[in-house]
């Protein structure tokens, strides 16, 4: 991608709400309201925090079948444990197979599968 855009991109640099894209060919789409809405966190507020398997595919970590605990550990400013990606691949790769998107549709807000057990 050449020109400003393309610039922007290469500087890792985008626009509020966008998610980052990992290389200049890779489309810019914006962020949702995640599955759990607008949360606080460390950096002010999350709706989702985003990561990148092997093959380049983005993700995001903020997924249902978090417990309370390790939803506030992300959202507090922690890098994601192995049992979080891989809580949070399992979730995008068993929504990639039905054809949707690993990121929430608008119209999937809910609440985490561990914060309804723990209450």
């Amino acid at each position: 991608m050449n020109g400003l855009l393309g610039d922007i991109i290469q500087q890792g640099i985008r626009s509020y709400g966008a998610r980052y894209a990992e290389s200049p060919s890779e489309q810019l789409s914006m962020k949702g309201k995640g599955y759990f809405g607008l949360l606080p966190s460390s950096n002010g507020f999350s709706t989702e925090i985003s990561a990148t398997d092997d093959r380049g595919l983005s993700f995001p970590l903020l997924v249902p079948t978090l417990t309370e605990q390790e939803v506030n550990y992300l959202l507090a400013g922690g890098n994601a444990t192995e049992d979080i990606y891989k809580k949070a691949m399992l979730w995008a790769d068993s929504r990639t197979e039905k054809n949707q998107s690993p990121f929430a549709a608008p119209t999937e807000l809910r609440m985490p599968v561990g914060l309804l057990e723990s209450r």
